[in-house]
């Protein structure tokens, strides 16, 4: 097997064990912690908000940081400081040190995982690079599978504090096997891109240094902002819809460890289609699946105005859930597409900028419940914004791309 294939493994251990932990397992904590400390669930979602603000804003200096600091070093450090800040998580009763440790778990997880494994994916594969990516996408869903009932579990048996230390300390685990095991690129152990032979043609390495795009050029492109908002949308949907799916269900009728259940299916399928859909941009390309994705999306998403049956709730969930999923595993293969492999880095420090427009989908279904009493409203606003982003990605044309005459398989 390929080394690379174990890093990427790595990596998805990171989003796994901290990126997605912290988000999904708060699902087991709001209750516990509100009747621990006091705190109101306004004041915890507040503590998120501002975590996912400052994990958003971590997301371009991460990217920044792997050019001047070894990749090994920085996802050992990720695991390392997020492993104990994910343990403080159930020692401390300010909630303002509650949001600041949550702030820091949240930026350690895009150190360990995260954006920084991107940028130690791409440079390891090039032909694979959709299936690179979505590997280590899968973590963070994957941890929405089942962290969220483990942590039910610990938090009925154990307690808050005893809850919080056992999975920050599984994280923390993960510091030295990052130390061990994560080498910056392949030609420190004797290895090509994707493991094919030394000097064969790989898609994207342009020839001679490259100078990196300016921030002036780039807003000037209409590409960055078409792909840069449509995935923005892309997660602001599944932000939106899977922060309240539970509540969604319960609405509905089902009884709360059923709609309990069907989130985290919903989360394990997210995990399958982030592969699945990293597969669909090695063998198709990257701006041809993007657009299918928004489409299916769209289309996936209607079905949860179907009539309440078990057949449409599963017909959902799985549509749903192996679409949703490929939203992250896309958004950084289209960029690596349309700028080519060296440039990569460089332009996603800027365009991951717009995944701050995820936040404004918890608001979004929050506010549609608050005023109408239903989540339908959002979902059709939604439902709108994505067929949107179809319609404009659909105006980008293969040839705009820099690997658009790149034609390559992965072994």
């Amino acid at each position: 097997m390929f080394y690379g294939w174990k890093l990427a493994t790595i990596g998805s251990c990171g989003n796994l064990l901290l990126q997605g932990s912290v988000f999904y397992t708060m699902n087991a904590f709001i209750e516990p912690l509100v009747d621990l400390h006091g705190w109101s669930r306004a004041g915890i979602g507040l503590s998120m908000t501002f975590a996912s603000a400052m994990m958003t804003l971590s997301m371009p200096i991460g990217i920044m940081l792997t050019n001047k600091v070894s990749i090994r070093l920085l996802m050992t450090l990720g695991a390392f400081i997020g492993g104990l800040g994910y343990i403080g998580l159930g020692h401390v009763d300010d909630i303002r040190l509650f949001a600041a440790l949550f702030s820091i778990v949240w930026v350690c997880g895009q150190i360990c995982g995260g954006v920084v494994a991107t940028m130690l994916m791409n440079r390891w594969f090039a032909a694979c690079r959709g299936r690179a990516f979505g590997l280590v996408a899968m973590g963070t869903s994957l941890s929405g599978a089942f962290l969220p009932f483990i942590a039910l579990v610990l938090v009925d048996t154990f307690g808050v504090s005893w809850a919080f230390s056992v999975l920050g300390g599984l994280a923390f685990l993960l510091f030295p096997i990052c130390w061990r095991l994560i080498r910056d690129t392949p030609e420190e152990i004797g290895l090509t891109v994707d493991g094919l032979a030394a000097g064969a043609f790989q898609p994207g390495a342009e020839e001679g240094k490259v100078v990196p795009i300016g921030w002036r050029e780039l807003i000037r492109g209409r590409r960055m902002w078409i792909i840069g908002v449509s995935f923005g949308i892309g997660l602001m949907a599944v932000g939106g819809v899977l922060s309240q799916l539970k509540p969604r269900f319960v609405d509905s009728g089902m009884g709360s460890y059923a709609a309990m259940g069907f989130m985290c299916l919903t989360a394990l399928l997210g995990a399958l289609g982030k592969y699945a859909w990293g597969w669909v941009c090695d063998r198709t390309t990257p701006l041809f699946t993007a657009k299918l994705l928004f489409l299916c999306n769209a289309l996936s998403l209607a079905c949860i105005f179907l009539p309440q049956n078990l057949f449409n709730v599963i017909l959902f969930v799985v549509g749903y859930g192996l679409c949703m999923g490929g939203i992250w595993t896309v958004f950084p293969v289209v960029v690596a597409y349309l700028y080519g492999k060296k440039q990569f880095p460089h332009v996603y420090k800027y365009i991951s900028l717009f995944v701050a427009v995820k936040s404004l989908g918890y608001a979004v279904v929050g506010l549609s419940h608050g005023l109408t009493g239903s989540y339908n409203t959002a979902y059709i606003m939604l439902i709108v914004l994505l067929l949107a982003a179809f319609a404009a990605t659909s105006t980008i044309r293969e040839h705009e791309a820099a690997e658009g005459n790149v034609f390559a398989t992965c072994n």
